[in-house]
């Protein structure tokens, strides 16, 4: 019954914590502030 409880806790945690850590990459990509991707781009040179 003990091990049964185990892998239903170890069921659940898993699937939350490999969510947990996809959220917090995807908003580490947006500036909290502007909203601009945090990405770094290299500039764009027009023509003049």
């Amino acid at each position: 019954m003990a091990s049964m409880a185990v892998s239903v806790v170890l069921g659940g945690l898993v699937p939350g914590f490999l969510l947990g850590l996809f959220a917090f990459k995807v908003k580490a990509r947006w500036c909290p502030r502007c909203g601009e991707s945090t990405d770094a781009m290299p500039p764009v040179e027009r023509d003049r």
